[in-house]
C-alpha cells in the first residue's frame, strides 16, 4: 500500500496535460530502466512527444495500453494534488488513470524484465489519450495486437463494449431584428434549442444498450447573442453525440443529417468514432474473468461510455476490453480520487493476467 502511494503521488505530482507530457515521459523511462525494462520511443505524427513502449513487437499476443496524460487543471475548488485521505489519494488524473498505470507498473514489476522480454506481451505507456487520441492511433497502425487492454477507470469491473462518438462544430443562423420586434427576426438561439430537441428525440439517439445506457446529446459549448436589444443572428454549438454498438454508421449519419437539414445550420465533424463490443466468449474477455476470480472479484461486464485509446486498436481487427480501478464519473472534476486498496487489487489482477500470457 506505501509504495502504491508514493508512486501514485509522485506521478500526480507531475502536471501532464495533453501536449506537455515530457517529464512525466522521462519520469516513467528512468523508473523502467532502474528496474531493468528496456524503453523504446514510438514516435507520434503530430504530437510533441512519442509513446514508450516496453517489450516492442509488431504483433504482440496481448498489449496493455495505459495513457499518461490527463486534463489540463480545470477551475474551482478541490486539490491538483496529490493529497491522501482515508484511504483516498486525491488529485488529477488519480484515477484516470494514473492510478491504473500504478497498477499496471506493479504488476510489471512482479513479473521482471526477463520473463516480459521472453513473452508475447508488450506494454504501451500513450500520450494524447484526453486530446485527439493521436498515441493509440500511431500505435495501432504500426503494431496490431491479437488482443488489447485500454486501462481506464471501470471499478474493476470488464468493460466489453464501448460507445462511439460523433463530434460536431455548428453554426446556427438567425435573421437580427430590434429586440422587440421579435416577429421581424429569426432566434438563432431558439433554433439552436429546437435542433437540440429534435436530435434527442432521434431513434439513434433514445436507443438503448445493456452495458453502455441510452444514446446521448452533450452540449459542449454554446454561445449566442448579445446585450443589445437585437434577436441574435448567429449562435454556436459544438456537440458529442454518443454513438451505440449495434447501430450501423449509415443510419446513424442519415438520421442525424436529417435534423440538421431541416435548419439554418452550417456544421462539420469534429471527430467520428465507432462503437465497438467484444464477445462474452473472446479469449481476452475470458482471460480477464479468470484473472478476476483468481484474486477474488466477481468477473462482471460492463460498457464503457466513452471514447478510450481501445477503439484505434479494435478497428483494426483486435480484441479490445478497457479495464482498471476508479470511478469514472469522478474524472475530470475537482473531486478526483482513488482508492489505493482499489490500485493493490487491479494490481494483483493484472499480475495474473500477465503471467497467463506469459507461460510457454
Amino acid at each position: 500500500m506505501a509504495e502504491a502511494a508514493r508512486l501514485l503521488a509522485q506521478l500526480i505530482a507531475i502536471p501532464s496535460p495533453s501536449g506537455a507530457e515530457g517529464e512525466i515521459l522521462a519520469f516513467l523511462e528512468g523508473w523502467l530502466r532502474a528496474r531493468g525494462f528496456p524503453v523504446a520511443a514510438f514516435p507520434v505524427p503530430g504530437h510533441p512527444w512519442p509513446n514508450l513502449v516496453v517489450n516492442p513487437q509488431p504483433r504482440p499476443r496481448l498489449l496493455i495500453d495505459v495513457h499518461v496524460d490527463t486534463v489540463p487543471p480545470q477551475g474551482g475548488a478541490g486539490p491538483v494534488g496529490p493529497v491522501e485521505r482515508d484511504g483516498m489519494l486525491y488529485g488529477l488524473g488519480s484515477a484516470d488513470a494514473k492510478g491504473g498505470l500504478v497498477a499496471v507498473l506493479l504488476a510489471v514489476e512482479a513479473l521482471g524484465a526477463g520473463q516480459l522480454a521472453d513473452s508475447p506481451i508488450t506494454l504501451a505507456l500513450t500520450v494524447d489519450e484526453e486530446n485527439r487520441g493521436r498515441g493509440a492511433e500511431a500505435l495501432a497502425r504500426g503494431c496490431r495486437p491479437e488482443m488489447v487492454v485500454a486501462v481506464e477507470p471501470t471499478g474493476l469491473t470488464i468493460g466489453v463494449a464501448e460507445a462511439g462518438t460523433l463530434e460536431l462544430a455548428l453554426e446556427v443562423r438567425g435573421r437580427a431584428a430590434h429586440g422587440s420586434v421579435v416577429e421581424g427576426g429569426r432566434n438563432a438561439i431558439r433554433e439552436a434549442l429546437g435542433l437540440l430537441r429534435d436530435l434527442e428525440a432521434l431513434p439513434v439517439m433514445r436507443a438503448e444498450h445493456p452495458r453502455i445506457g441510452q444514446g446521448a446529446v452533450t452540449p459542449l459549448f454554446i454561445q449566442g447573442g448579445e446585450r443589445a436589444l437585437v434577436i441574435p443572428e448567429r449562435c454556436l454549438l459544438h456537440l458529442d453525440l454518443r454513438w451505440l454498438p449495434g447501430i450501423p454508421r449509415d443510419r446513424f449519419l442519415q438520421e442525424i443529417a436529417g435534423v440538421l437539414a431541416r435548419y439554418p445550420v452550417a456544421w462539420e465533424i469534429v471527430d467520428l468514432s465507432a462503437p465497438f463490443e467484444t464477445p462474452e466468449e473472446a479469449p481476452l474477455v475470458q482471460a480477464m474473468a479468470r484473472a478476476l476470480e483468481t484474486v477474488g472479484l466477481p468477473a462482471i461486464q460492463s460498457g464503457m461510455p466513452s471514447w478510450t485509446d481501445a477503439e484505434p486498436f479494435a478497428r483494426f481487427g483486435a480484441q479490445a476490453v478497457v479495464f482498471g480501478p476508479g470511478d469514472l464519473s469522478l474524472a475530470h472534476t475537482p473531486a478526483e480520487h482513488i482508492a489505493l486498496a482499489e490500485i493493490l487489487q487491479a494490481a494483483r489482477v493484472f499480475q495474473h493476467l500477465l503471467e497467463a500470457f506469459a507461460r510457454p
